[in-house]
């Protein structure tokens, strides 16, 4: 399946996330992001939009296909590694779970854990990236 311009486009608003949290947080330190609540914010914002972006491309992906809809954005990355898009549902499964804390439980963010999944995790992000332009 030829990607579309919607989903290019989200690909490369993906890839500007990526980008802002390398910025963000190069040379930063755990005990530095902890100091600073608007680096917290703005890294928050970041990955929350990221993963809205893979949660975009996801039920995009489905509808092409004709293999929706889908009742949830779990329920979307699920229906990616059927239809063979996606090798398996994790990370992306974890990413939406986090999602769904920050934008619901947002008092509760563990700034060491915001921290780890910006940096530890921001590979994932490409990951996604390129399982979809292999696939796709």
């Amino acid at each position: 399946m030829k990607l579309n311009g919607v989903v290019q486009r989200k690909l490369a608003l993906l890839d500007k996330n990526v980008g802002k949290l390398e910025r963000y947080l190069e040379g930063k330190s755990l005990e530095d992001f902890k100091g600073d609540d608007l680096l917290q914010s703005a890294t928050e914002r970041v990955l929350q939009v990221a993963i809205e972006v893979i949660i975009d491309i996801a039920e995009r992906l489905i509808a092409l296909k004709g293999a929706g809809p889908v009742a949830t954005a779990s329920e979307a990355i699920e229906r990616l590694v059927a239809l063979g898009i996606l090798k398996s549902a994790m990370p992306y499964s974890d990413m939406v779970r986090f999602r769904n804390r920050i934008v619901h439980e947002y008092e509760t963010t563990d700034p060491a854990i915001l921290y780890s999944i910006a940096v530890d995790h921001r590979a994932d992000f490409c990951r996604f990236r390129d399982e979809i332009d292999q696939t796709c």
